[in-house]
Order: C-alpha cells, then sequence, then structure tokens
C-alpha cells in the first residue's frame, strides 16, 4: 500500500512537471526575437518624413507616437503653447518637464563638444537673414554685430531644480537644429528598453540603427551625390556605409544657398563665431556616431567651421567618423575619416 502511494505521487510530480514545460514552452518560444516579425512604421513629423522599421512580438506605433507629441509639447519653437515657447516669452519658466531639462542638458553637451559651433541661441540671428521666409536675405553688419554680442548657449540660462530662467535680453532658446536627433535617441533607448533587437530609426534623413534589417544584413546606407539630380550621368552615390549599431546624420548647403548683395554664395546655415552664413567649398558632412543627437548636432556644427577646420576638428574626435563633400574647381570631391568604414 505505501509502494503504491509512493508510486502515485512520482506520477503525479512528473506530470506536473510536464505541464509546467507545456505551459512555459509557448512563452519561451514568443520571447525568441529572431522569431518575431518587422514592424514597418511611416508619416510625417516635424515638418518631414519618418520612417521607422523593428522587429518586435508587440506594435510600438502608439508609444512613438506619444513620444513624438511629448517632444513637440517641451520643445517645439512652432507650438506656441510648448514649454519652450512660454520660456522664451516669459524668460522663465517653473516646473519644467523631464524631457525640457534633458533638451538643455543635451544641448550644454553639443555646445561643448563642438566648441561652441552647435548653438541654439542662433534665432535672432536666422531671423535677421530672413531664413525660412520669402523674403532675400540682405545683410546688415550692423544688427548682426548687435546680436552676435549676446549669443552663446553657455551663458543664456540657468537651471535651479526643474526651473528655468533665461539670462540674455532678446536672446531665445531653440532646440530645431537638434530636434530630429533628439526625438531618434528617444525612440531608439524606448526599443532598447522593451529588448527590441533589430531596428532602424529615421526622421527627414537622420537615423540611428542597431542589429540587422529583416534581409539579415546589417543596415546599408547610400550617400547621395549632390550634383547627380542636375547631371544625371554622374554616379548617385558618393559612398555606401554599412551601420552596425550607429547614428548618421547629415547636413548640407548644396541646395540651400543664396547669392547676397556682393555675389557671394552663401550657405543657410549661420557661422556663431561670425554671425554670418558660411561661404566655404563644403557642401555636405555625415556623421557616424553612437547617438544621433551626436551626429546630428557634429554636422551641423562642421558645416558651419568650413572643409578645413571641420578635417581638423573630427580627426581628433574618437567618437565620431564623418564623410565630408566639397566642391573644387573639377567638381565635387569627397574626404573621409581613417576609421569610416565604406561599402564597395
Amino acid at each position: 500500500m505505501k509502494s503504491k502511494k509512493v508510486g502515485y505521487l512520482f506520477v503525479g510530480i512528473i506530470a506536473l512537471i510536464v505541464a509546467i514545460i507545456i505551459y512555459k514552452l509557448p512563452q519561451k518560444i514568443e520571447a525568441n526575437p529572431s522569431q518575431a516579425k518587422f514592424h514597418q512604421y511611416r508619416g510625417e513629423v516635424y515638418g518631414t518624413y519618418f520612417s521607422i522599421d523593428y522587429q518586435s512580438h508587440k506594435e510600438f506605433n502608439k508609444k512613438v507616437d506619444s513620444i513624438f507629441k511629448a517632444i513637440d509639447q517641451a520643445a517645439s519653437a512652432y507650438l506656441s503653447n510648448s514649454e519652450i515657447s512660454r520660456l522664451n516669452k516669459n524668460r522663465v519658466l517653473q516646473n519644467a518637464s523631464p524631457l525640457l531639462l534633458e533638451h538643455f542638458e543635451k544641448a550644454h553637451k553639443m555646445y561643448e563638444f563642438t566648441d561652441g559651433y552647435f548653438d541654439p541661441t542662433l534665432s535672432s540671428l536666422i531671423e535677421i537673414w530672413g531664413f525660412g521666409k520669402n523674403t532675400k536675405p540682405t545683410i546688415d553688419t550692423a544688427s548682426v554685430k548687435k546680436y552676435l554680442s549676446k549669443i552663446g548657449f553657455k551663458d543664456a540660462y540657468e537651471v535651479e531644480g526643474n526651473d528655468i530662467k533665461l539670462l540674455k535680453d532678446s536672446v531665445d532658446v531653440n532646440f530645431t537644429a537638434m530636434g530630429e536627433g533628439f526625438a531618434i535617441d528617444e525612440i531608439a533607448d524606448y526599443f532598447d528598453s522593451k529588448s527590441v533587437q533589430n531596428y532602424k530609426v529615421e526622421i527627414g534623413g537622420e537615423m540611428r540603427t542597431k542589429g540587422k534589417s529583416s534581409r539579415e544584413k546589417y543596415w546599408l546606407i547610400g550617400l547621395q551625390n549632390p550634383a547627380a539630380e542636375d547631371d544625371p550621368s554622374l554616379d548617385q552615390l558618393m559612398a555606401k556605409l554599412e551601420l552596425q549599431n550607429e547614428a548618421l546624420s547629415t547636413s548640407g548647403t548644396y541646395r540651400k544657398f543664396f547669392i547676397d548683395e556682393k555675389g557671394v554664395k552663401r550657405g543657410h546655415i549661420i557661422n556663431p563665431k561670425t554671425g554670418f552664413p558660411v561661404k566655404h567649398e563644403l557642401v555636405s558632412v555625415s556623421v557616424i556616431s553612437e547617438s544621433t543627437i551626436l551626429s546630428d548636432a557634429t554636422a551641423t556644427a562642421m558645416m558651419a567651421m568650413g572643409f578645413e577646420e571641420a578635417k581638423a576638428f573630427v580627426s581628433e574626435k574618437s567618437s565620431v567618423e564623418a564623410f565630408l563633400i566639397y566642391e573644387t574647381t573639377d567638381g565635387l570631391k569627397s574626404w573621409q575619416t581613417e576609421n569610416l568604414r565604406t561599402k564597395d
């Protein structure tokens, strides 16, 4: 009788173990990222397009939308009731959101990293030059000198707790130049928190990647030849890059320029050291780094520097690689950092 009870107990234990294995097995299969589907999410945001590919058992499109909206409410210069707009109007903002505080923190790091060439206080100079409007920019040296003496992100604000105060009269803060990079990193960081192993998040040509594409290959990205649209005989691409857990941003002036009153061709990027739009041979900068906000801000800064200074700058930075396109009398040429990986 005792041996029967022991036998029943043994059978019961085995049955329980089998039941647990059967119960757990589908969950283990479901949790395997390699068996998840690739989602594609496309749309428009911040005046441009976005394109997101990610592999997951769950869909995160609504979360992506909520990230876009939260960033808009915190830092959009185009929304009159956003936090940054209210700060610029009232010169002080109490109980700022973590998102806006994060903008200030990261912008400060980018300002320091680029030696002040990335500067979120340039909006007054941008307005003087008339960029973004239908009017032709004109040279107003007196106004440029007036505002140039005031700009500079480092001393433009102070943060105490969650309160932000602007310290310079008539100098606003505008994070538009790093907006796409910031949003991409927020989405990518969210994917990382959900253990998404393969994704590409792209907004307006800026992007951050992880893992591999649906073709089970690293993300292959082409850098366009700016002159190919005017001359179909030219190669469409200047280079191909294979991104491996990296971010890519491109800034350029090839089609964004005007001829000033003295007949000088100037790009639609302000040099914060002079207050004037750039007038150099550099037409495009592509920067590769670990985060999109770093690549985005660095590409913008290098375009303001000019070809020779940009080369010297990036050659001393181990955290970024770059591909530069510049004008010569023989057409467009390119230069790249030593460790940049390109594909044939």
